[in-house]
């Protein structure tokens, strides 16, 4: 019996201080860890492939539905002087980089706060504005910098006759028709942008000694497998696209100058903008160089054309104005006496009755950023993934400009009947 129970404790023991090997199938194994991994990386897979399918179906039904909200058309026309122009009296639903919203524009096929009819005379200063995209306004009329002065200002009326991709020789074209109309204006204030020098050396050409322009025959982009994915995702997958953008806003935030959606490069280094700052391309054609004149003979003609426009207006007693304005690449990699204002200050000099530079205003933003976000100036003052001012940024420039209509006020002056009536176009 004690032989027996010795055994039996023995046993016991022998079975707790000496357990037997685990077998194969114990949740601790190498096998169980594979077979688990592979089972997450499975369930990923169909999870990422589930939301990318309802992600896309989702993009094609809000798409959809926005095309059909918005089916109104377009104002754009062919113009046999200016290559492209509004249509007068028109009203439709613009469309840009996925926003909307109402365009209208005058009997002068100029954008306006309504469809109406322009008189040829009017008793408050006319003021003529000219430039493209920037002062057209790619938002609301009334959120626009142009719609926010005029609001501020009803003593002066606004004929705003930019349009997206003008530059020089069309600002010179738009006075003229403006002249040959038969309106009166009292001033001309040219919003000079970045890229004018590009779009007068590669995009516009003269036709013939009588100003009308004609476009490119061709047109090289740059792109890179990365920007062609981006861009197939903004447009078929918009709640992956939230997700990059909230990725890529992080990035600049922390001063990380880098943002390319497809739309043509970096948009802090468009080789439209990078002119002031660094050598472009003069032997690559619109949009990724400056042939055939090259930039030297396209700032030259930007010149030219203003030279002209000038000339035009003194002979009938009306004042000339410039005002620049930097792109998120200045802002990045140029200074606030950059070389787009040397070059108009400089014109300017004895001809313009106010030079205006946004320049100092959006450095200073800049520099008022905090050290843990350089970039929120970007962020803060821009349409995202686009060179536009945004809402805030719109206030900045309708401020600045509100500021120079103060100290300088526009003045009516006395039309000359022998130089005011109608006249064909040169």
């Amino acid at each position: 019996m004690l032989s027996l129970g010795q055994s039996s404790t023995t046993t016991l023991s022998a079975i707790r201080t000496n357990p037997s090997p685990v077998t194969a199938g114990a949740p601790n194994s190498k096998g169980h860890i594979v077979i688990k991994l592979m089972l997450f990386l499975v369930s990923l897979i169909v999870s990422v492939a589930a939301f990318l399918g309802v992600d896309y179906c989702y993009t094609k039904a809000s798409l959809g539905l926005t095309a059909v909200h918005n089916a109104h058309g377009l104002c754009f026309s062919r113009d046999p002087v200016r290559a492209f122009g509004f249509q007068p009296y028109c009203s439709c639903i613009r469309q840009w980089l996925g926003n909307s919203y109402e365009f209208k524009t005058n009997s002068l096929g100029f954008r306006d706060e309504s469809t109406r009819e322009v008189p040829a005379t009017d008793s408050r200063p006319r003021i003529l504005i000219l430039g493209d995209s920037a002062p057209e306004g790619m938002t609301d009329w009334h959120d626009s910098f142009i719609g926010r002065v005029a609001t501020k200002f009803p003593q002066y009326e606004f004929l705003n006759g930019s349009v997206e991709g003008y530059s020089p020789s069309n600002y010179l074209n738009t006075e003229r028709m403006v002249v040959h109309e038969g309106i009166d204006f009292d001033e001309v204030i040219v919003f000079i942008d970045i890229s004018d020098a590009q779009d007068e050396a590669a995009f516009f050409h003269d036709k013939d000694s009588s100003g009308a322009v004609g476009l490119p025959s061709r047109k090289l982009s740059r792109s890179s497998l990365y920007s062609d994915a981006r861009l197939w995702i903004s447009k078929n997958l918009l709640l992956t696209s939230d997700v990059f953008q909230f990725f890529e806003k992080a990035l600049i935030g922390l001063g990380w100058y880098h943002l390319d959606l497809g739309h043509g490069g970096n948009e802090f280094d468009l080789e439209r903008s990078a002119w002031t700052y660094r050598t472009v391309s003069d032997n690559d054609p619109y949009e990724t160089g400056y042939a055939p004149l090259g930039l030297a003979r396209g700032i030259a003609k930007e010149k030219a054309k203003m030279d002209v426009l000038y000339r035009e207006l003194s002979e009938r007693n009306i004042p000339i104005s410039v005002v620049v304005f930097p792109w998120p690449a200045q802002l990045a990699h140029d200074t606030v006496d950059s070389r787009e204002v040397r070059i108009w200050r400089a014109w300017c000099a004895g001809k313009c009755k106010r030079f205006v530079t946004l320049f100092p205003a959006f450095f200073a933003i800049k520099s008022g950023c905090p050290r843990t976000q350089p970039g929120c100036w970007y962020l803060n003052y821009f349409v995202f993934g686009d060179t536009h001012y945004n809402s805030v940024g719109n206030a900045v420039v309708a401020d600045v400009l509100s500021r120079s209509l103060l100290q300088t006020p526009p003045i009516k002056r006395q039309p000359s009947p022998a130089t005011e009536s109608k006249t064909p176009l040169p």
